[in-house]
């Protein structure tokens, strides 16, 4: 037999009404509701897929993109808009 081991989660009065409302629709208990949310959530965890290793891919993929001048695409969109009739 395993044990259970009890865990506070803080929701604003917001989520705990929308909680307590889908409860009552289906008929179950507030707590058993959360809980059953939460082991949803934790099957849908990828436990493979390492945050740390994402992120730097993402850095290395940033790494071969041309540079961003903000002022040159600032410039080009308010051209983009005055020849529109926009601006």
């Amino acid at each position: 037999m395993s044990m259970s081991k009890s865990i506070i989660i803080e929701l604003s009065d917001k989520d705990f009404e929308r909680l307590e409302a889908e409860a009552q629709r289906l008929n179950v208990p507030t707590d058993a509701l959360g809980s059953i949310m939460v082991k949803f959530s934790l099957t849908k965890v990828n436990p493979s897929v390492d945050a740390l290793v994402a992120l730097w891919g993402l850095a290395e993929i940033r790494k071969q993109l041309p540079p961003i001048d903000a002022v040159e695409l600032a410039r080009a969109s308010r051209q983009d808009l005055e020849q529109r009739g926009v601006f």
